[in-house]
């Protein structure tokens, strides 16, 4: 395991400034994260986390976004 995902795996444990229905939702110093929730479906989620994002205020469309998974947990990491 690198460093980044040593420091998203600790900042999990922080709370989340707010949850939708396929993720729940972090911010760092560095990046907005999108945990998933449940399921396996990556279209789904794909197609679903600007949506999510505009339901609690946020504003990812001209961020770069990618897809990560560290263990058993799926995210999407977004940042300029």
């Amino acid at each position: 395991m690198n460093s980044t995902e040593e420091f998203l795996l600790d900042f999990f444990k922080e709370k989340p400034i707010g949850n939708t229905e396929h993720f729940t939702w972090f911010i760092t110093d560095i990046v907005v994260v999108a945990l998933f929730k449940e399921g396996e479906n990556y279209e789904i989620y794909n197609s679903n986390v600007e949506i999510e994002a505009n339901n609690i205020a946020l504003d990812i469309t001209k961020e770069e976004k990618e897809y990560l998974q560290i263990n058993d947990k799926k995210l999407f990491l977004f940042y300029s």
